[in-house]
């Protein structure tokens, strides 16, 4: 009899054995095979470029997250102004995460501003909403000098924003 209830107990255990394995193996199947939600994206780009009228000309390249922008005035009554939209076409808010300005301004005369169209400076935490837009203005100009400069100016900016998605 005792050997019979071994025999059972034996039996009992590798039967929970096998069921485990069976759960294991169906558990690893359903991880690999899961479907993902891809409706939830991020999507942040420069659009829309505009030269206020005006300007001196300027050499500007942008891509997806970074602006480079050089120019050369020559008279006090020179400026070089554009706006830039940051438009955000996913489905997720973004915030800024890193605004990195570089300036190559060999003399220090030249003033920059980088901000919002409503005059508001660029800052990390910024938030970007989902389908929205928002517009950068960037402008270089002579300041008020009292003694007049006679040659002509160059700067070199270079402007990087990181956006991460807000789940």
């Amino acid at each position: 009899m005792k050997k019979q209830i071994h025999i059972l107990e034996g039996l009992l255990i590798l039967v929970v054995i096998f069921l485990l394995g069976l759960l294991t193996i169906k558990f690893i199947y359903h991880i690999k095979h899961e479907n993902k939600d891809t409706s939830y994206i991020w999507n942040i780009n420069f659009t829309n470029l505009k030269v206020s009228e005006g300007s001196k000309n300027g050499t500007i390249n942008f891509d997806n997250n970074s602006i480079d922008l050089d120019v050369t005035l020559e008279k006090e009554t020179e400026f070089y102004e554009f706006t830039i939209d940051i438009e955000n076409t996913g489905t997720l808010d973004a915030e800024i995460t890193n605004v990195d300005i570089n300036v190559e301004n060999k003399d220090n005369i030249l003033d920059y501003q980088v901000t919002y169209t409503n005059g508001l400076s660029v800052d990390k935490g910024d938030i970007l909403g989902s389908e929205r837009t928002k517009t950068l203005k960037i402008r270089v100009e002579y300041p008020n000098q009292p003694s007049k400069v006679y040659k002509a100016l160059n700067l070199k900016l270079s402007l990087n924003i990181e956006y991460s998605p807000i789940y």
